[in-house]
């Protein structure tokens, strides 16, 4: 693991399949901006590099790409088409968000491909794999051929799990999947066949029984109506890839059922752009309604320009705004220092939280008491509620893949200590003969066993 090893970090896989070098995501660190803050690419010396999957363009998966094709320019990079039409969304808005605030701990030249001009190139390399169509490779040094897969994992449009087949030994990485329905996608379709090792995210594994969907939207509905009945509005953070997409179309549909009162949705950022793609989408890809398009439901322009008077203040509406962990600088950041002062305005928090993220601090907060905001003190006024409407696998669901098919191997990534230890607990319960890793960062491990 060059990242992600018992966090959700700059994630980062490396294979070596019989001489050929396979790495999986090259992810941005969400929070760190320090030498940890890309994939640890030194740790790989002299071995062998020839593919690059990207399973989605979510940051801390995509968002080191240019700097791991700076530092290894022959790499095969692969993805589904959908992953690379939101890249040089995501990748342009990670560059602008990167400048002046990481240089100093990489030498300059390795940050070369974060300009505009060099993403746009960068683009052009990307090699999109339909899904579920096998691709065959074989790398400089490879001594047999690999067969590839990428397979739809119901986790934000475009995301993938990969399969890897060389010589009869079998290799799932799940990456970020979701094994139920969304509102706007459908759970993963993935092979349930046996497989030698599967390596298999673990987000929510330290929850023992996340709350149903249906149960966090009667809870959301009561919040949304009591902030209405004072007369405020509701700042939704999240993340404007996938999490907007989602909760856009959730909030309309308990609009229409009368659940809560028609109010304006406002959206900004570059989730206008991300709805664009979804709907270019929205048949080629598998989809909870086949040929619905997002940008159809009414929604507002939230502007940077508008943020401290924007209508929202004066008439009771809900603000969708990224960042989700509301990062400094970011539209979430700048309204929830407006939301701090009004007693009748509520901010629901509807996704992951680092725990040295603003918004992190934010839901730990109480009422009138001071807390740290970023790099200021501040206190709050107003309601804020945490709802679970995750687009990870539950724990329960990752051990039933595990049974369904049964690996010698299984590898444990992305999540905290807490969830990998809890995820390799049930599985070696449920399926005692199987080995587990937690693997750590850097150390190399070798998956066939001899006999």
């Amino acid at each position: 693991m060059l990242g992600g090893a018992e966090e959700i970090g700059a994630n980062c896989c490396y294979l070596d399949l019989d001489g050929t070098g396979i790495l999986i995501d090259a992810g941005l660190h969400p929070r760190d901006r320090s030498s940890r803050a890309f994939p640890d690419i030194d740790v790989l010396g002299d071995r062998p590099t020839d593919v690059l999957v990207v399973t989605h363009a979510h940051t801390d998966h995509i968002g080191a790409v240019p700097y791991v094709m700076r530092r290894l320019p022959h790499l095969r990079p692969i993805m589904t088409h959908a992953t690379r039409d939101l890249s040089h969304i995501v990748l342009h808005n990670g560059a602008r968000l990167l400048r002046g605030d990481i240089s100093a701990s990489f030498p300059k030249q390795w940050l070369e491909f974060y300009g505009r001009e060099e993403i746009e190139a960068l683009r052009y390399a990307f090699e999109a794999v339909p899904y579920d169509d096998p691709l065959r490779l074989r790398g400089y040094s490879g001594r047999s051929a690999i067969d590839l897969g990428l397979h739809w994992s119901g986790h934000i449009l475009g995301s993938s799990s990969v399969s890897l087949n060389v010589k009869g030994f079998s290799v799932l990485h799940t990456a970020d999947i979701m094994l139920s329905d969304q509102f706007v996608v459908p759970k993963a379709r993935i092979p349930r066949h046996h497989v030698d090792v599967l390596i298999t995210e673990a987000t929510n594994a330290a929850t023992k029984q996340l709350p149903t969907y249906a149960e966090e939207t009667k809870r959301l509905a009561a919040f949304v109506n009591g902030i209405v009945a004072r007369n405020g509005s509701v700042l939704i953070p999240c993340f404007a890839l996938g999490k907007l997409q989602e909760m856009v179309v959730h909030l309309y549909s308990m609009m229409r059922r009368g659940s809560i009162p028609h109010l304006p949705i406002y959206t900004g950022g570059i989730g206008v752009r991300i709805n664009k793609v979804y709907d270019q989408y929205c048949y080629s890809d598998p989809m909870k309604r086949p040929g619905f398009e997002v940008s159809d439901i009414p929604q507002e322009r939230l502007r940077r320009d508008e943020l401290l008077h924007g209508d929202f203040m004066r008439n009771p509406s809900i603000v969708l705004a990224p960042s989700g962990m509301m990062n400094f600088g970011t539209m979430s950041n700048t309204l929830a220092r407006q939301w701090f002062t009004r007693p009748e305005f509520g901010i629901a928090f509807i996704g992951y939280q680092d725990p040295e993220s603003p918004g992190h601090s934010l839901l730990a907060s109480e009422k009138k008491k001071p807390f740290d905001f970023g790099s200021t003190r501040s206190s709050r006024v107003c309601e804020v509620e945490r709802f679970r409407f995750s687009s990870h696998a539950s724990g329960e669901h990752l051990v039933e893949l595990a049974e369904d098919i049964r690996p010698s191997t299984v590898v444990i990534t992305h999540g905290d200590a807490g969830a990998c230890e809890s995820l390799a607990l049930e599985i070696h319960e449920r399926l005692p003969g199987t080995r587990i890793i937690i693997p750590q960062h850097g150390k190399p491990y070798t998956l066939l066993q001899s006999e």
